[in-house]
C-alpha cells in the first residue's frame, strides 16, 4: 500500500493545477480576451474547485461534518479536459469502484458523472470508494464513436490506472470496473491489457469487437462480466462495434426493472441505468460489494422489449433507427423520444430472478447547495 501522504499529495498537486488554471481563465475574462469556450472552462474549474461537504469522525467518536476539497487523482483542464476523481477513501474502503463514461464527455460536463458516483457509492454502501475515471479523450461526436481508436488508445492508460489501484488499496479490497456506453469499449480494452478487477459490469454497450460473442473472448479469470441492457437501448440493439454484451451466454445479465413489478423507477433507453432507487442501479450496487445472491437478473430478447416500450411490435422501425443509435449516446439527445406515457408501459419487462436484498438499500442524491457537494 502506497503511504497516505503520497495519496494526499497527488490531491494538492491537481488541486494545484485547477487554482492555476482558473486564475488564468479569470485574468482572461477580466481582459476582455476570453473567448466563450474560457469562460464556460472557468466555470467549470470553479465548480471543481468548490469544497464538498463530508462526515467524519473527531477524536472524541463524534460524527461531524467539515468542508473539504475534491479528491481529484489527476486533472487536466486544458482541450476537451480530463479528470480522475477519487469519492470516499480509496485506502480504506472494503469495496471499490472504478466508473468509465462513454462518448459525449468533456471536463465541463464532468460534474454529471461525478454525481454517477455518489449514487453507486451510496447504493454499494458506506465501505465503498467510487472513482470516477475520465482520464481519456471521450468521443465528441457520432463520427468519432463509429471508431474503437479512442477506445484503444486509453484501454492500457486505464490498465495501469487499475495497477496503481491496486498498490494503493487494502490488501483485502476488491475492485470493480463499471462502464458505460463508449466506455463499455475502453473497459474491454483495458482488461485486453492485462486488467484483472474483480468484476466487470458493461451497461448499454455498442459491442465490443465484431469476432466477440462471449465473455470467455475477452475476459480472463478471476474476472466476472455482469451486463445490463434497458428496454430501448438504440446504443446496444445498434451493435455499433459488434455483439450486445447483454447476449454473451456466459454472462450474467441484470435486471433494470423489478421483476415483482413493484419498482417505482423506470429503467429505459441509454442513459437511465445509474437513476436513483432504479433496479439497475441497485444491481450494480450488489455487484460492488460482492452481494451477488441477491441480484436479479433477466433474458427478455430485443423483440420482446421494443414490444413492451409502446405496447405494439416496433421492431422494424427500431431496426431503422438502431442504424442512428448513437444519438443517445452520453451527453447527446435522442432524434426522436417518445412520451413518458409511452416510456412507462416498459415497466412491465419481463425479468428472472431473486427480489432486492431484504436491506432495502437506497441511494441517495448528490445535489448542490450553497456549501457545495455533499459526500
Amino acid at each position: 500500500m502506497v503511504e497516505f501522504d503520497e495519496l494526499a499529495e497527488r490531491f494538492r498537486a491537481s488541486h494545484a493545477v485547477l487554482v492555476a488554471a482558473r486564475d488564468r481563465l479569470q485574468a482572461a475574462v477580466d481582459a476582455g480576451t476570453a473567448s466563450d469556450d474560457q469562460q464556460k472552462r472557468l466555470e467549470t474549474v470553479k465548480e471543481l474547485l468548490t469544497p464538498v461537504t463530508v462526515s467524519e469522525t473527531d477524536a472524541d467518536g463524534n460524527v461531524v461534518e467539515v468542508q473539504r476539497p475534491r479528491q481529484f487523482y489527476s486533472v487536466d483542464p486544458e482541450g476537451q479536459g480530463r479528470a480522475v476523481e477519487v469519492l470516499g477513501d480509496l485506502q480504506k474502503a472494503k469495496h471499490i469502484a472504478v466508473l468509465v463514461p462513454g462518448m459525449g464527455n468533456s471536463l465541463d460536463t464532468f460534474n454529471g458523472q461525478a454525481d454517477r458516483g455518489d449514487l453507486i457509492r451510496t447504493e454499494a454502501g458506506p465501505d465503498t470508494a467510487v472513482v470516477v475515471w475520465m482520464d481519456y479523450d471521450s468521443p465528441k461526436n457520432l463520427l468519432e464513436a463509429a471508431s474503437q481508436d479512442a477506445a484503444v488508445e486509453a484501454g492500457p492508460r486505464l490498465a495501469a490506472f487499475l495497477d496503481e489501484v491496486d498498490e494503493l488499496k487494502a490488501d483485502d479490497a476488491d475492485v470493480s470496473l463499471v462502464t458505460h456506453s463508449y466506455g463499455t469499449d475502453v473497459g474491454a480494452e483495458a482488461v485486453r491489457a492485462g486488467a484483472r478487477p474483480k468484476y466487470l459490469v458493461m451497461t448499454g454497450s455498442p459491442g465490443i469487437a465484431k469476432y466477440v460473442d462471449e465473455a470467455a473472448d475477452f475476459v480472463q479469470p478471476p474476472t466476472r462480466l455482469f451486463t445490463e441492457r434497458a428496454a430501448g437501448d438504440y446504443v446496444s440493439y445498434s451493435e455499433w462495434h459488434g455483439p450486445d454484451p447483454a447476449n454473451f451466454p456466459d454472462a450474467i445479465r441484470m435486471a433494470t426493472v423489478d421483476p415483482r413489478g413493484e419498482d417505482p423507477v423506470s429503467v429505459h433507453w441509454h442513459n437511465e441505468y445509474y437513476r436513483e432507487n432504479s433496479e439497475a442501479l441497485r444491481n450494480i450496487g450488489r455487484v460492488i460489494r460482492g452481494d451477488l445472491d441477491s441480484i436479479t437478473t433477466t433474458n427478455t430478447s430485443r423483440s420482446t422489449e421494443t414490444k413492451l416500450l409502446l405496447g405494439a411490435s416496433w421492431g422494424g422501425p427500431l431496426n431503422t433507427v438502431a442504424g442512428m443509435a448513437s444519438k443517445v449516446y452520453d451527453g447527446v439527445v435522442a432524434l426522436t423520444k417518445p412520451s413518458k406515457e409511452s416510456a412507462g408501459a416498459a415497466a412491465g419487462q419481463t425479468a428472472a430472478g431473486r427480489p432486492p436484498d431484504a436491506a432495502g438499500r437506497g441511494a441517495g442524491g448528490a445535489g448542490r447547495g450553497s456549501e457545495g457537494r455533499r459526500r
